[in-house]
């Protein structure tokens, strides 16, 4: 198993002090990174976009299972789909530690399900980003997928981050979830007009959508600029 090493019961445990949430962390991976961002800064939600009590969330790139326990300790229930067994043996021990159930479904989703599909693994430094579009050049591994369409429930909520492939997802969607958040991501593809269509494709589909605009006269997104991402929120 890749990385195998990495992980044992004997990991480090952060704790939340603004959510007292708490986790198993791997040294020197980005877990503490993605626990700053999606527990202690919300970064997936906002004065208008929330995760309600009694809301079914689904976690598309569940990670370490950080957004997954936010969602339930705020009341919501969970289906959390993560294609690397690594990571799903963390978001398990992780809703133990916290005492929450949730639905893991180790698979990718993806447009169109063909059996299995190769999922690149991305480790530099404290860094730890799966892909299924860009070979990071750290190995890779064979994972079972499921078509969006066997996922999406106009009655459930959804927050998807899943290295790029939530754009050819957002670009095949013919019908919508009740709330999505998503994260697009600029290193994966510079192309902003990609960014734009995507993007008023949402504005037809939901009441509000809220996205980061850029000039127009950019075409490219630039490696200097930071972050490669933007979050978008639609309800």
């Amino acid at each position: 198993m890749i990385y195998k090493d990495l992980f044992s019961n004997d990991l480090p445990i952060y704790e939340s002090k603004k959510t007292g949430l708490k986790f198993y962390c791997r040294p020197n991976t980005s877990d503490i990174k993605t626990i700053m961002e999606v527990v202690e800064k919300g970064c997936y939600e906002k004065t208008y976009f929330k995760i309600e009590k009694g809301e079914h969330w689904v976690d598309l790139g569940g990670n370490i299972g950080a957004f997954t326990c936010l969602a339930i300790s705020k009341g919501a229930t969970v289906d959390v789909y993560e294609p690397d067994d690594i990571h799903c043996d963390l978001i398990k021990k992780n809703l133990e530690l916290n005492g929450f159930k949730a639905n893991i479904i180790q698979k990718a989703v993806v447009v169109d399900a063909k059996g299995k599909i190769n999922l690149f693994i991305g480790r530099n430094g404290n860094t730890w980003r799966n892909s299924l579009l860009r070979n990071w050049g750290f190995g890779k591994k064979e994972v079972e997928t499921i078509s969006i369409r066997d996922v999406i429930n106009k009655d459930h909520c959804c927050k998807m981050d899943i290295e790029g492939f939530e754009m050819p997802i957002i670009e095949s969607l013919n019908c919508r979830f009740k709330k999505l958040v998503f994260e697009w991501s600029f290193d994966i593809d510079n192309n902003i007009e990609r960014y734009r269509n995507a993007n008023k494709k949402m504005e037809k589909q939901y009441e509000m959508v809220h996205w980061g605009k850029i000039k127009e006269e950019h075409t490219k997104w630039k490696k200097e600029w930071f972050p490669p991402c933007k979050t978008i929120f639609c309800y």
